[in-house]
């Protein structure tokens, strides 16, 4: 099974590296993954390296027809050296798959890609992630304690701020709060704490993406961004005064916007990106715009780190019809960034 083998070499630097997680081994990661780099890798000037399970992303290059090269490396940095090929640090964990179905040995090879592709960002092996699917009830199960990605991501590498960024079409949007319910994600609206975000948010579109000066727009919290106090009082306490604030920093900072009519505006160009107050106020229009091409980007972390925008969707799994254009958009984003 390793007869393409490549065993331990010196590193060699001369090509930027991207790890991509294999993700749930039930879901559909694998499959969007190589159908992904099948289609990228001939034009693409990056080299890739899966992180997962050698014999089972094998097994699935056959099932589905895709007509990708992979090879068994024992080190990471191995990879580079790979030309119309991939590289497979194997990690196993896909020994008894079954399709769709949730396992505690599912979730912790899930977590397992991630905590490895993580410490190969930290220690400078490989150059950005792109993480596949994972399922979070299994990776629960699995011992697990945090909500998804993103947090075990900002764990891993001992980031105290971070935030989801979701990118597609013509829209940024940024999340002040994750995975919480809507009750908990109005507590979370606090002058330090989206002030906090919005920071980011500047960093990054200055860093990241070279926007000198990024068009910010903050959405409102209630419908018509309060109406002065008439349907709540969020924006007059807290969102009005950090615009004024960043306004006199000289960043390109206005709100906040009534929530319903914004993201038209969005749609148009008028801004860079919105910073957004609960996890559905946002992801609702770019689903909309952008539902097979959506990039989750998570912000504040020391290495680059993509998602395609959906879950493991165990109703299609293994039946070879999952369509990878999020994938690809997440490999090609992250390819941008590091420009």
């Amino acid at each position: 099974m390793k007869s393409e083998a490549v065993h331990h070499q010196s590193k060699i630097q001369q090509s930027r590296l991207i790890a991509i997680t294999m993700g749930d081994p039930a879901g559909i990661g694998g499959e969007v993954a190589l159908k992904a780099l099948a289609s990228l890798i001939h034009k693409s000037k990056s080299r890739f390296i899966l992180v997962g399970d050698y014999s089972f992303l094998v097994q699935q290059t056959k099932k589905f027809k895709v007509r990708l090269p992979l090879v068994w490396v024992n080190e990471a940095g191995l990879a580079r050296e790979l030309k119309g090929k991939v590289g497979v640090l194997d990690l196993g964990g896909a020994k008894s798959v079954h399709w769709g179905k949730i396992t505690v040995a599912n979730g912790a090879a899930a977590v397992r890609y991630i905590t490895e592709a993580t410490r190969l960002a930290l220690a400078g092996e490989v150059d950005a992630i792109v993480t596949a699917p994972i399922c979070k009830e299994a990776i629960h199960k699995a011992g697990c304690p945090f909500p998804g990605h993103t947090e075990l991501l900002a764990h891993l590498s001992k980031t105290k701020t971070f935030a989801m960024m979701m990118v597609g079409g013509s829209f940024k949007i940024v999340l002040q709060s994750i995975h919480l319910s809507l009750k908990d994600s109005i507590s979370k609206i606090t002058p330090s704490l989206v002030w906090e975000k919005l920071e980011l948010t500047q960093k990054t579109l200055q860093g990241w993406f070279g926007i000198p000066k990024p068009r910010i727009a903050i959405a409102g919290v209630n419908p018509h961004a309060g109406e002065n106090g008439a349907f709540g009082k969020e924006e007059i306490r807290i969102l009005k005064p950090l615009v004024a604030k960043a306004q006199r920093k000289g960043w390109k900072v206005s709100g906040p916007h009534p929530p319903d009519t914004l993201f038209y505006w969005v749609s148009k160009g008028h801004y860079d990106a919105v910073l957004c107050m609960y996890h559905d106020q946002g992801l609702i229009p770019l689903k909309l715009t952008a539902f097979e091409t959506g990039v989750n980007l998570t912000l504040g972390l020391p290495f680059v780190r993509t998602s395609p925008d959906h879950g493991t969707a165990f109703d299609i799994a293994g039946k070879g019809k999952a369509n990878p254009s999020s994938m690809i958009a997440a490999i090609q984003l992250a390819e941008r960034l590091l420009i």
